[in-house]
Formats: structure tokens, C-alpha cells, sequence
């Protein structure tokens, strides 16, 4: 009986060498595999097969220290690449930005705002005090703002429709609780600002950028509804401010990736 299970031990070990032998011998073909896919910089498909030898040879813990070393590899020359990318198109972005601006002015209380609004030139504040227009900003932290400014009877305007024909872009609603909504009389005249921030103005902006050609109908709804027609110089400091806006979100965009891709350098140089 001794002998049967020493014999039975004997084979066991014997096939346990024997597939670990042979896992190995797989896992070097694979790794050299891998090596050569970095080597012709397929690298999607190098992860696939080092995400591979993690799942086949769990005991295999030599084997996959050298696929995390090659994972480490991949990830250096990914952010080496984004890096270059980055670098490249940056500047070309940063001087687009810089000449769209030359029309805006910079408007900031030092004492309240953290961050200035870029203002068109045409849509200054106070040159624009007694009309009814839609107005747009980009301030300094990149975010973007549509404001309806209406003056007249009591309409609590939640949101704007612009169209042309049977094309029409329409904002979010928002209630006249809101924050974004503020009313105020003066004078015996009513005044009303409902402020759409980023994408709650749902592509009007871009919609009046698309149809700068074409006559712009403006419909304020709310208790009531109010019509008109977007006056030429509001589609032309409307569209040059959607534009600055994609402009600042593509260089704050390129700087990201910039910061992202060195830390990820800087990570595998120092195994942090």
C-alpha cells in the first residue's frame, strides 16, 4: 500500500514538473510574442496578450514580472507619443485661441470673481443695458455662457428656442427658483436674466454658429412666450464666442493629456 502511494506521488510530481515545464516554455513564446509587437508598435494587441499571460499563468510569477515590465514598456511609449502629439498641436491651438481673443475684452471684479468673462466686443455690458438679446461669455476656467436678457411684462422665461424654418435647437428648462433665473424692476420696467451654463444651452450657440447667414427667430418661453429676431452683430459675437469656447476647451484639453502622459512617465521611471 506504502509503495502504491509513493509511486502515485512519484507520478504526480513527475506531471506537475512536466506541465509547468510546458507552461513555461508557452509563456516565453508568448512574451516573445509581445516583445515583437511592441517592436512594431502594435500595441493594443500586446496588452491583449500580456493581459493573457496574467490569466493563464497565475503561478508563473517570474513570467509575469517580465509582462509588467513589457506593460511598462507600452505605457511609456503610449505617453511618449501623447506627449509628442500634445506638444505639437498645442501651440498651433494656443495661437488660435490668442487670435479669437483679440475681439473679446476681459471683464473682472477683482473683488468678487475668481475667474474674468472674455466679452465680445459688441456685447459689452454697459453698452447693452436697455435691449433684449441673447448674450454669451467664456470665462477664464473655460466654461461658457448663454444669457437671454429680456425687458418688458412679466414673462418668468425658463427657455430659449432659436430657429430657422423648421430647424429649431431649444435650451434645458430651468425654474424660476433657480439660481440661473433673476428678475428685478426698476424705473417701473421689468428685467429678467435666465443664464445656461456649458451644455445646458443644448446647441443653440452652435446651432446660430451653423446659421449665421440665415434670419434667426428667438422664442423666450416661460408664464408667456416672447418672439424676435437675432440682430447680426449678436450671431456674429455669439458665433466668434462658441468658437473661442472649443478653442480654450481643446488647448485646456491638450494640457491635461500633457500632465496626464508625464506622470505616467515619471511613474515607471521611478515604480511609483
Amino acid at each position: 500500500m506504502r509503495n502504491s502511494i509513493f509511486f502515485f506521488l512519484v507520478v504526480l510530481t513527475f506531471l506537475s514538473c512536466n506541465s509547468r515545464e510546458a507552461q513555461e516554455r508557452d509563456a516565453d513564446k508568448r512574451i516573445k510574442h509581445i516583445e515583437k509587437l511592441i517592436n512594431e508598435n502594435a500595441l493594443n494587441a500586446a496588452k491583449i496578450e500580456i493581459d493573457s499571460i496574467h490569466a493563464l499563468y497565475p503561478r508563473l510569477v517570474s513570467k509575469r514580472r517580465i509582462a509588467a515590465a513589457l506593460q511598462d514598456t507600452i505605457l511609456r511609449r503610449e505617453s511618449a507619443r501623447t506627449l509628442a502629439y500634445c506638444d505639437s498641436i498645442l501651440p498651433l491651438k494656443q495661437h488660435e485661441a490668442d487670435s479669437i481673443q483679440k475681439n473679446f475684452r476681459l471683464e473682472k471684479n477683482e473683488k468678487y470673481q475668481q475667474f474674468g468673462n472674455y466679452i465680445y466686443k459688441t456685447q459689452q455690458t454697459e453698452s447693452n443695458s436697455n435691449r433684449i438679446y441673447l448674450k454669451a461669455y467664456v470665462d477664464e476656467n473655460c466654461d461658457f455662457y448663454l444669457i437671454s436678457n429680456y425687458c418688458g411684462p412679466k414673462l418668468d422665461q425658463s427657455s430659449v428656442e432659436v430657429s430657422v424654418n423648421d430647424l429649431f435647437a431649444h435650451t434645458d428648462t430651468i425654474s424660476s427658483s433657480n439660481a440661473a433665473f433673476h428678475s428685478f424692476n426698476d424705473g417701473g420696467s421689468h428685467w429678467e436674466t435666465l443664464t445656461f451654463k456649458n451644455e445646458m444651452e443644448k446647441g443653440v450657440s452652435a446651432f446660430i454658429a451653423q446659421n449665421t447667414t440665415m434670419r434667426i427667430k428667438v422664442t423666450l418661453y416661460g408664464k408667456k412666450s416672447y418672439v424676435y429676431y437675432l440682430s447680426d452683430a449678436d450671431k456674429k459675437a455669439i458665433t466668434e464666442t462658441y468658437h473661442l469656447w472649443v478653442v480654450k476647451k481643446d488647448v485646456a484639453q491638450l494640457q491635461k493629456e500633457i500632465v496626464k502622459a508625464s506622470r505616467k512617465i515619471l511613474r515607471v521611471k521611478t515604480g511609483r
